[in-house]
């Protein structure tokens, strides 16, 4: 399939005034309307012109606001880097002479190099993605680029140019979207990017449900967060990084594991002040020295939830709330403490390795409907000594 400039132009314009006759149409409705008015294009086009359009609303909070005008299908969009955390990964590569890239996607990563390095070579499998992402660096003028479409596996060991540094992005979703769990069945695998000995500096994103165990030797883990959630997982070669460690790109928050692992006692009481830990502490699998560290308890060797005695002191790393009651887990009992404080349904219910099922235990509890003068709260569901427990709480501001 080609999308020559003409073409692409047009299909802009028409789905342009699609939208703006019929702004709720969903995809399927935009492809016909679009299919009507251009009835000899390519029907890969047509889908293609009308993903873009509909990625288009979501890219811009994602990748910055040139994306309101980039070029994008909906799963490269999903596997695309923030730009926050494009931008964090770019700078180890600051002043590189040559960057390799495995995995174009959309160029989001590949911006963020060629902003720091003197050239960048990327390869990618799909010559649509390949022709996406160059008219996403052209629209933020950005030409130290050259773009290779085919298999890494046979490009690579064909190449000549001399690369200090690699970045790979390889393929973790399927064409429908679908996630993909193994490694090797990344495209490229796991296993052939971690075999490549291109430059002294070198870094593979992964998921982050992905634990590399044991990690290959030189190697070390990177857990990478935004908001509230882990998203990524980067492997490094030849940085700086400390293994396991992770960084929040949004809050501008790091933290490294020591040395020696602390593991500190499971907590004899829940009175006192919950800790729930950002995402990316869970997945590093050293939560228990970051706990040990703040003087905070674990509740459980399995949840990323802990109590700290003490008021804890604010932190972009974990969440705060003030427990008001715990109790074992007796739909009855909590629905009656929770009537009593008067809590409305816009009370938060949060597990983590809980048996029960988060909306049946809702409308088992049957909460009123919120106003602006309703109170409301937080419930956590977890297992404390083996058994089901709740903790009513209030989040600390």
């Amino acid at each position: 399939m080609t999308t020559p400039d003409k073409a692409w132009t047009t299909y802009e314009q028409a789905l342009q005034s699609l939208s703006e006759s019929s702004p709720k149409l969903d995809a399927p409705a935009l492809v016909l309307r679009l299919r009507k008015a251009f009835p000899n294009a390519d029907v890969r086009e047509v889908n293609l012109a009308v993903e873009t359009f509909i990625a288009r609303r979501q890219a811009p909070e994602k990748l910055g606001a040139w994306a309101k005008e980039g070029h994008f299908s909906v799963s490269l969009l999903q596997q695309a880097s923030r730009e926050s955390i494009a931008t964090y990964r770019a700078q180890f590569f600051e002043g590189r002479s040559h960057v390799l890239e495995i995995g174009t996607g959309t160029g989001s990563d590949t911006a963020a190099l060629a902003r720091v390095a003197k050239h960048v070579t990327t390869i990618d499998g799909d010559p649509i993605a390949s022709e996406l992402a160059k008219r996403n660096l052209a629209l933020q003028g950005i030409s130290n680029v050259t773009f290779l479409v085919g298999e890494a596996q046979t490009i690579v060991p064909s190449l000549t140019e001399n690369f200090d540094a690699l970045f790979a992005d390889p393929a973790r979703r399927t064409r429908t979207g679908e996630r993909i769990k193994s490694g090797e069945d990344y495209s490229p695998p796991l296993s052939f990017l971690l075999a490549l000995s291109i430059g002294s500096l070198r870094a593979i994103k992964i998921s982050p449900g992905l634990f590399v165990e044991p990690c290959p030797e030189g190697w070390v883990r990177q857990f990478v967060g935004y908001d509230e959630e882990c998203l990524e997982q980067t492997l490094w070669y030849g940085s700086p990084i400390k293994d396991s460690s992770i960084v929040v790109t949004d809050r501008d928050a790091r933290w490294e594991p020591p040395e020696k692992e602390l593991i500190p006692p499971i907590a004899e009481s829940l009175a006192g002040y919950l800790v729930e830990a950002h995402g990316t502490l869970n997945r590093c699998q050293k939560l228990e020295s970051f706990f040990h560290q703040r003087h905070i308890q674990p509740v459980a060797q399995d949840v990323a939830y802990g109590i700290s005695f003490e008021r804890p002191e604010p932190s972009p790393l974990y969440t705060s709330y003030k427990v008001i009651e715990d109790l074992p887990f007796s739909k009855k009992k909590l629905k009656e403490a929770v009537n009593q404080l008067g809590w409305s349904n816009r009370t938060e219910l949060k597990k983590r390795n809980f048996p029960g099922e988060i909306e049946q235990i809702r409308a088992e509890l049957d909460l009123p409907k919120h106003t602006h003068a309703s109170p409301f709260g937080v419930v956590f569901f977890f297992r404390y000594h083996g058994k089901p427990w709740a903790v009513i709480a209030e989040r600390l501001t």
